[in-house]
């Protein structure tokens, strides 16, 4: 059963900042899966939630998104809870937004946040700047272990 996003809000925001780093899954050219850990920080825009991710455009996960620019993402707590939700993941490449998300990350309190020039990157137009946007098409939060761990769904 979908729910709207409204409802699943809170518990998603407090699982992926408690949980804080997650689980993306991209796919090859020939269908076979491959995970990486990535550090999302989440907001919510006009009702929806949005990832944001610091990371390079190289590499396996780049010619995957090249390919098919879906991606699975799983958190998954200590206390049993799990947020897990699908998503178009797309480059971010105007100046704009990377500079709203050089800013969101580098302004975000910690852990969720973190300092930018840890990585060597100083401004929005550093070389050493890329970001991912994530927008999922649907969210599913799993809370309340082991009571009753019943999923609850949203399809955006």
């Amino acid at each position: 059963m979908s729910e709207s996003f409204a409802v699943l809000e809170e518990d998603f925001l407090r699982i992926t900042r408690e949980v804080v780093l997650c689980t993306v899954t991209t796919v090859d050219g020939q269908g076979r899966p491959r995970s990486r850990i990535l550090h999302p920080v989440w907001e919510v825009r006009d009702g929806r939630p949005v990832g944001w991710v610091y990371t390079l455009p190289v590499g396996i996960k780049a010619k995957h998104l090249a390919g098919n620019p879906y991606v699975a993402v799983s958190y998954w707590s200590h206390a049993q809870e799990v947020v897990l939700s699908e998503c178009l993941a797309t480059w971010v490449e105007d100046a704009e937004t990377k500079k709203y998300v050089f800013d969101l990350i580098n302004n975000t309190p910690e852990p969720v946040g973190f300092d930018l020039t840890l990585f060597g990157v100083d401004s929005p137009e550093s070389p050493m700047f890329s970001a991912l946007k994530l927008e999922p098409s649907r969210v599913q939060v799993l809370t309340d272990f082991p009571n009753t761990f019943t999923p609850r769904m949203a399809k955006l």
